[in-house]
């Protein structure tokens, strides 16, 4: 069963092309002006997404998440950083480092793309689909949106004013 999992995936991987053409993030979108944010494909730098999750015995999971930008590596490496707020025994805190992939198409959305954190055995652990206005929104296990009115999303921060 694990062997059909990893060859679905890895079918998936190679059967989703690559965009022609990327757009560059070039400051807040307005109403009439909607610009898609994606990777740069110069230099390195840290692209930063902050958010409070929901958690279903807690008040919240405020998450932090770094992304690498650095087309010239092949692998690009992630920082995230999750604080169970209010748990029974006071706020939990968890830092996890890692390489993350970027993925074009989903089975519900042939036009998303997606970052996938990867765990120590390159397997995926934690999804989200980049949204137009630069938003992460966090999907399910099967990649796929959670239906829900609660608030799923990361945003775009400006690292300096953390």
């Amino acid at each position: 069963m694990k062997n059909q999992v990893i060859f679905i995936l890895a079918l998936f991987a190679f059967a989703c092309d690559s965009p022609s053409e990327e757009k560059k993030y070039d400051g807040e979108p307005t109403d009439n002006n909607t610009k898609e944010i994606v990777l740069e494909s110069t230099g390195s730098t840290w692209m930063n997404y902050s958010g409070v999750l929901p958690c279903a015995d807690c008040s919240g999971i405020k998450t932090d998440l770094k992304l690498e930008n650095s087309p010239e590596k092949i692998e690009r490496s992630f920082e995230l950083s999750e604080t169970y707020l209010e748990t029974k025994d006071g706020d939990r805190n968890y830092k996890t480092t890692g390489l993350y992939e970027v993925i074009y198409g989903l089975e519900d959305n042939p036009g998303a793309m997606a970052i996938r954190l990867l765990d120590d055995n390159n397997l995926p652990f934690k999804s989200f689909q980049q949204e137009k206005n630069g938003k992460l929104t966090l999907l399910d296990q099967e990649e796929k949106p959670i239906r829900s009115k609660l608030n799923y999303s990361l945003e775009m921060v400006d690292p300096k004013s953390k």
